[in-house]
């Protein structure tokens, strides 16, 4: 099944409803495009067109050491959507998971406060707590970038 951009768009457009900063940084990413060498460019077929381009803008030809930047596919944009999902979940389960262990072992609270107990009412974090509900959404997020892999290959035969 083809992506087409109205679907990047549509997960774009939650994204930055939802999680702002990670949907700048892939919006930055999209538009810098990604870097290819010339040899890449060959295979790909571009390799024509990036020549014609750059001699009509008289500059020099692609050397063999050189890389170049070419507009990434919807389907690539949707995968980019996609690594950067399962790394953020990736990484909030590590992480607690991580604090927790360092707080067993070195036998510390469990419970953490946030703010002056005499100006505020603190905020309260339970590692235990917070590392389930991170294990939860990465497990959250494999299924569904499972099943949205799974549906792909389906559509596509």
């Amino acid at each position: 099944m083809a992506i087409d951009h109205g679907q990047y768009e549509s997960i774009m457009s939650q994204l930055r409803a939802e999680m702002p900063t990670l949907a700048d940084q892939l919006d930055q990413e999209v538009r810098h495009g990604r870097s290819v060498s010339e040899k890449e460019l060959r295979h790909e077929g571009l390799y024509e067109e990036r020549a014609s381009r750059l001699a009509a803008t008289e500059l020099s030809a692609l050397g063999k050491n050189d890389v170049a930047a070419v507009p990434y596919t919807d389907e690539e944009c949707i995968e980019l959507i996609r690594k950067a999902l399962l790394t953020l979940a990736e990484t909030m389960y590590r992480t607690r998971q991580a604090a927790l262990k360092t707080a067993v072992e070195g036998e510390m609270e469990l419970e953490i406060q946030f703010g002056d107990p005499e100006l505020e009412m603190p905020s309260r974090c339970d590692l235990r707590d917070e590392t389930e509900q991170a294990r939860i959404v990465l497990q959250t997020v494999r299924e569904l970038l499972a099943e949205g892999s799974e549906t792909q290959r389906e559509a596509a035969r």
